[in-house]
């Protein structure tokens, strides 16, 4: 199965273009119908009425209760199946930011 690549590491630190690039995606994005969209979701509340809790023992979690919601979302939205979301979480980066709210 695809595996989720974790990119969400990077910081802007130190002074190369392409994290201006990563500025100008995540702009993009929030003009973007995804971005418009993930503005609508109250994600938190979400979580939080279902039970989900950032806390937990064992594996530490790619993703936070909140962004678990975001994918659920994103997945109903655009109609993928696992492996197809997982491919454009790793290649679009509005899919990527979509997911980590």
């Amino acid at each position: 199965m695809a595996k989720i690549q974790n990119i969400s590491e990077i910081h802007p630190t130190l002074g190369f273009t392409e994290f201006d690039v990563l500025e100008k995606y995540r702009k993009s994005f929030n003009e973007s119908e995804l971005g418009r969209l993930h503005s609508v979701f109250p994600f938190g509340r979400m979580a939080k009425a279902v039970g989900l809790s950032g806390q937990r023992l064992g594996r530490r979690n790619i993703f936070s209760s909140l962004e678990k919601i975001a994918l659920m979302v994103l997945k109903a939205y655009t109609g993928f199946s696992d492996r197809q979301l997982v491919e454009h979480i790793n290649g679009n980066l509005h899919y990527r930011s979509f997911a980590e709210s």
